[in-house]
């Protein structure tokens, strides 16, 4: 091959590798340099963890409310599973929803050929790709709180709704929990025999702990390994897993005294997990996880996406016509990819290192011949 030829397919090759690393290392690091977010991100984005629990309901552009479609359909063979808090009569929370709100949401899906699942149907759903009827909803409610069954479940009732709700164990029926009143278990015994589901949604690891002495960077207490002040050190992976594996394990053992049925569901706390936790999670028979993030669920999704409906904000119309969107806006939804764009980089770095200096040796010696092509021949010498 001519040096000409190689010197040329080295530099094409040199370039495909530059912009490989360079959109690699964007897409992994992002979020933790401010200037790439703002040149390459427009929107705050979830990473690993998700979406934070306490966001608002967030319209998406472009939407408008349109008139109900009673044979609709608008996606089939995914599941989009709805995430509520707290629902009451006045809400004076941000993350609250009115009662009036949730029924119009109720009324419009069913006006709009929607069609509720179970946590069962969902769960042979993901696992055993059993079918779901077009247009599948997965209602479910987090935290537990006594607005659930003042509110939120005669609702259910009324529109024959089935619904699965996550408990924080420790605080159920414990008076002792500061913040905001939560259910008893004679209310969740009463509503689990009027079809309700309840599944975990942790013992008791709903809070950020620190994870420096200074607890300036709190962080999500199932997904993170949180500072010991008494060790004056961060927990060790060990320790981390030891105290998430007691904890997931209390409340399943609560779950099955109190209803009699093995809990094979958990709700993350603020969405937020972490690859430890999963296969902890595995090991306690929790083969379905739920986060924050918002998008449609497929088979195999065993840590599944949910969107977030409530919120004093909530627009019912705005949200069915998301809904009704939902396989343009939300199919295509991941969970962050950064140790594969990491190891990209990585890669596509040390390729480039080794053509650039393939590049060198080929270009020095296409320079070489060319001095050597333009320097005249010594004269003849002379009789």
């Amino acid at each position: 091959m001519r040096l000409k030829t190689r010197f040329a397919l080295l530099s094409i090759v040199l370039i495909i590798a530059i912009v490989t690393f360079n959109t690699a290392f964007v897409k992994a690091y992002h979020s933790r340099f401010p200037i790439l977010e703002r040149l390459f991100y427009s929107t705050s984005a979830s990473h690993g963890a998700g979406e934070p629990a306490n966001a608002d309901y967030s319209p998406y552009p472009g939407l408008q409310a349109g008139a109900d479609e009673p044979n609709g359909h608008y996606y089939r063979n995914r599941v989009l599973v709805l995430m509520y808090h707290d629902v009451s009569a006045a809400p004076t929370d941000v993350r609250s929803l009115s009662a009036a709100k949730f029924e119009r949401q109720l009324r419009l899906m069913k006006d709009n050929n929607f069609h509720w699942i179970s946590m069962r149907q969902y769960r042979d759903f993901i696992l055993h790709r059993r079918p779901v009827p077009d247009n599948a909803v997965l209602l479910t409610f987090d935290d537990g709180y006594e607005s659930f069954y003042k509110y939120a479940y005669p609702l259910l009732q009324k529109y024959k709704a089935p619904a699965a709700s996550f408990l924080i164990v420790d605080t159920i029926g414990n008076s002792k929990m500061p913040g905001v009143e939560k259910l008893n278990w004679d209310q969740v015994k009463e509503m689990h025999r009027g079809g309700i589901d309840f599944f975990s949604h942790t013992f008791n690891s709903h809070y950020y702990g620190p994870t420096d002495a200074h607890g300036k960077h709190p962080e999500p207490a199932l997904s993170s390994r949180l500072y010991l002040k008494d060790k004056g050190r961060r927990e060790t992976e060990n320790e981390y897993e030891a105290r998430v594996d007691a904890d997931l394990r209390q409340a399943n053992d609560v779950l099955k005294r109190e209803l009699g049925e093995d809990n094979h569901v958990l709700a993350f706390p603020y969405g937020a997990f972490s690859k430890p936790l999963l296969q902890i999670c595995k090991s306690r028979g929790i083969d379905v996880t739920l986060t924050v993030k918002s998008g449609l669920n497929k088979p195999g999704q065993t840590n599944g996406f949910r969107l977030n409906a409530g919120g004093m904000s909530n627009d019912p119309e705005l949200q069915l016509a998301l809904m009704k969107q939902a396989k343009q806006r939300l199919g295509h939804a991941h969970f962050d990819r950064s140790p594969a764009y990491k190891r990209i980089a990585i890669g596509s770095l040390a390729a480039a290192a080794v053509i650039f200096a393939a590049w060198l040796y080929v270009g020095i010696a296409l320079l070489r011949r060319r001095g050597t092509a333009s320097t005249p021949p010594p004269p003849a010498a002379s009789r």
